[in-house]
């Protein structure tokens, strides 16, 4: 078992990209209503990528930025989302592309599997030069 406070090294690559398919609350409605007249309610699915910074039994913590992390002791994150396990459908861990180019320098995909999609491939391409 991890323990509560472990992070993943994503200095090691063990921060792997993901995208997370988890059912959440709908938006509360906030006028009175009589029960008897309630609509269906249905949790929404929701789609969420990010690096995953910590997977316990309890909690799939993922998030946008890192940096720092040369050093695991000064590593940062931000845009921290914390998906408590028993709402996720599905993970899933993202790859690059090699094929596609960027301005960002090399290895760089861009965007995530797209490969295939000959306009959008395009555009990044124009971009880039």
């Amino acid at each position: 078992m991890i323990p509560p406070n472990h992070f993943l090294g994503c200095e090691m690559g063990d921060c792997p990209l993901v995208i997370i398919r988890w059912l959440d609350s709908r938006q509360p409605c906030g006028k009175w209503r009589y029960l008897s007249a309630l609509p269906d309610a249905k949790p929404v699915e929701v789609a969420t990528v990010g690096w995953l910074v910590r997977d316990t039994p309890d909690v799939k913590v993922v998030c946008q930025n890192i940096g720092d992390l040369e050093d695991p002791e000064k590593a940062q994150a931000s845009g921290i989302m914390a998906i408590p396990a028993r709402c996720v459908l599905s993970i899933e861990r993202l790859t690059e592309e090699e094929s596609l180019t960027s301005s960002a320098g090399p290895g760089f995909a861009g965007v995530v599997g797209i490969a295939d999609d000959q306009e959008i491939e395009t555009e990044l391409t124009l971009q880039a030069l």
